[in-house]
């Protein structure tokens, strides 16, 4: 068969080469890819959702697969659905869970799921005497999409009134700022939970443990990720039947029976757990439609069970028959971003700020083949040569039969990169 991937970064490459392994994909297209993508699949130069339908009929694409939530928001499932075209993902109105923080605290806050204390606003004057008025620290979340970047957790009044002027009034976010949920900021143990679903059985996948901050030691900004390991270091069957129970399996159930969304494809829940006088409670603070990045990077090269398999049991409605199978060895994920760097006019600061691209990389050819290397933000440069073209340039993901082992191989094939300003966290699955 023939399957067309959408997408252009670190997941989408995951999610790729994960087909390749699969005996019955004869041809795998990327739409659009990057430069490390077209050493493992056919790059088709369609951006648009329209061009990429158009691709699949012409081609005749037998199974789609959506990486990133973009393509998801804009309808790609609706109009590959209304010519027949099978693909995975949700349809544009399941995708509104990701594409509306707002709008998803609400319908979960009906169905009765655990969600922070929150309030919703469109105007800056009244979401900042809010945050003045309330007796707590809070989080301030752009309404809509925002590249995983969209949350800002401030640490008192004065820096949720900066973060309600950055979203809302300089929109650092685009238009995605112009509503905030501002929730009351919850400690305990964070938790990316994935699960795939045909809209009436949920499957959970393994867990990821992933590092969201630029610096080590957690701290630094906000970025999409600078690494990932898996297994998970804390996440047992017990706490697994916690969240199926008491949210994934409610989320699906409740928003297709009161707001007639079949959710299918991939549900990825960020969940904070929360230790109360009845036992843990798992908070949704957000849900997203998508494989994580990087968690995509530990978790699908973990996956045994054939991916062609997997989504015909989602668009078939079988996946209650699917028994998937799970590699127990540890991956490790550790990406190479675009760090500070001099430019013509001064210091580039590096991701997740400012970033020189078009920087030649060299040593990939010197990699272990027994670790796997993902680009994110790569191209050709005019002499032939692999350049960086994003923040997050690439990544290697190693195998160990411990997290110490996976780890001492991540950072001994790492050492062998390099490109300008090169960068990447000194700490990952250090914990």
């Amino acid at each position: 068969m023939k399957v067309l991937v959408v997408g252009s970064g670190g997941r989408d490459h995951a999610i790729a080469w994960k087909f390749t392994r699969s005996d019955r994909v004869r041809k795998v297209y990327v739409a659009h890819g990057n430069a490390g993508i077209s050493q493992t699949a056919e790059c088709v130069d369609a951006k648009t959702p329209e061009e990429m339908a158009a691709f699949a009929e012409k081609e005749g694409i037998d199974l789609t697969f959506v990486g990133p939530e973009k393509p998801l928001s804009a309808g790609i499932v609706d109009l590959f659905e209304s010519r027949g075209l099978p693909i995975i993902g949700p349809n544009q109105k399941a995708s509104r869970l990701e594409s509306s923080k707002c709008d998803t605290k609400v319908m979960l806050r009906e169905l009765g799921i655990p969600v922070p204390e929150f309030e919703i606003f469109s105007d800056p004057d009244k979401a900042r005497d809010y945050v003045r008025s309330v007796g707590h620290q809070v989080v301030v979340k752009a309404d809509g999409l925002a590249a995983g970047k969209g949350s800002l957790v401030c640490d008192g009044v004065a820096d949720a009134e900066a973060a309600i002027h950055d979203i809302m009034e300089k929109r650092i976010f685009g238009d995605a700022g112009a509503r905030v949920d501002i929730e009351k900021r919850l400690y305990g143990r964070e938790l990316s939970f994935f699960c795939f679903t045909d809209g009436y059985s949920i499957v959970p996948m393994v867990a990821a443990q992933d590092y969201k901050r630029a610096r080590d030691n957690d701290e630094g900004k906000n970025t999409g990720g600078m690494g990932s390991y898996s297994p998970h270091p804390w996440l047992d069957d017990a706490l697994v039947e916690t969240i199926m129970s008491r949210v994934a399996e409610p989320v699906i159930r409740g928003i297709r029976e009161k707001y007639d969304i079949l959710y299918r494809g991939i549900l990825y829940l960020g969940l904070m757990l929360v230790e109360e006088p009845g036992g843990i409670t798992p908070y949704v603070l957000e849900i997203n439609i998508r494989l994580g990045d990087p968690e995509a990077q530990v978790i699908l090269p973990r996956l045994r069970t054939d991916l062609v398999e997997v989504s015909e049991a989602i668009l078939t409605g079988n996946l209650k028959d699917l028994d998937l199978q799970w590699d127990p060895r540890y991956r490790l994920c550790l990406i190479a971003v675009s760090g500070r760097t001099r430019g013509k006019k001064g210091w580039y600061k590096g991701y997740p700020e400012r970033y020189k691209i078009g920087v030649p990389i060299q040593g990939l050819e010197a990699v272990d083949p027994g670790c796997l290397v993902f680009h994110s933000g790569t191209g050709w440069g005019e002499d032939g040569n692999l350049v960086t073209t994003g923040g997050r340039v690439l990544c290697i993901v190693s195998t160990g039969d411990t997290l110490n082992e996976a780890r001492d191989i991540a950072y001994r094939e790492m050492a062998k990169v390099s490109f300008e300003g090169m960068y990447y966290r000194s700490d990952i699955g250090k914990d």
